[in-house]
């Protein structure tokens, strides 16, 4: 089967038409001038097999789709009326005015496309004032205002608990600054509050850990106080999983190893 060429004249009129009009109308001209029947998809490939190009940028070449969808009155209504409004009421003028049903998406297109601005920024211009500058208590108090001194039924008493979702210990609300808030009261680990009610504060570089490996299990002989290196030993073994007989064994395993890493870096 061999391939349809154009003509040098076929292929001239394709360049000279594109200047002047779209793939669908040059297809149109085409066909009536050399009586064939080239789609418009044809008549695309052919241009990008040339290079043949156009010249015209983006949005000129919406102009003739733009006027199939409006005319050139409502064209101009739209570019006069646009300065100070928003798309939605420059929607709303349009419909009345021509008794259309244009959708928001459809006047935003077109005056997008068409770099039409309305001029509002959305800010507030210099020097502006309030409605309600110099005025007191324009808001006054009402059947869902909160009155003076009222505890909210939703909140929670000292000693409420709850698990943490991020990291499954459990959190009891303590009668202590909370540094986030400033509030005085806040939730803290249950199983470090213990200890340091008992013991006093941890010490730096301390962490408070569970003999059991059961992170609900806050009594206080099941809480004992380990480096965070030796935390990290445990975690790496497999600590909270191991059969509850062998984990006396792992954990004076990973003391004698986090002690032995602890003399090597010393040495180093």
């Amino acid at each position: 089967m061999t391939k349809k060429r154009y003509t040098p004249e076929q292929l001239d009129f394709l360049k000279t038409g594109y200047q002047t009009m779209n793939v669908r109308d040059l297809a149109r001209a085409f066909n009536k001038k050399f009586g064939t029947d080239k789609s418009e998809t044809a008549i695309k490939a052919t241009l990008g097999n040339h290079k043949i190009r156009c010249g015209r940028k983006h949005k000129d070449r919406l102009v003739q789709r733009r006027l199939r969808i409006y005319t050139e009155e409502q064209a101009r209504f739209l570019k006069n009326n646009y300065k100070g409004r928003s798309v939605a009421d420059l929607q709303d003028l349009f419909n009345t005015h021509f008794n259309e049903n244009k959708t928001w998406q459809q006047i935003r297109t077109f005056v997008h496309n068409r770099d039409i601005v309305s001029g509002r920024t959305g800010h507030f211009p210099k020097g502006n004032k309030p409605w309600n500058t110099g005025t007191r208590g324009v808001c006054k108090p009402n059947s869902g205002s909160f009155k003076k001194g009222q505890v909210p039924l939703n909140r929670k008493p000292l000693g409420d608990e709850r698990i943490c979702s991020k990291d499954g210990f459990i959190l009891i609300k303590v009668k202590e600054h909370n540094p986030w808030t400033g509030g005085p009261t806040r939730y803290k680990h249950k199983h470090r509050h213990i200890w340091e009610q008992n013991n006093g504060p941890v010490p730096e570089g301390m962490v408070v850990a569970f003999r059991d490996g059961d992170k609900t299990n806050c009594s206080l002989d099941n809480l004992m106080l380990i480096s965070r290196s030796l935390l990290v030993r445990l975690n790496q073994i497999g600590y909270s999983d191991a059969p509850a007989e062998l984990k006396p064994s792992i954990l004076a395993l990973a003391k004698l190893r986090s002690k032995a890493g602890e003399k090597l870096r010393e040495s180093q």
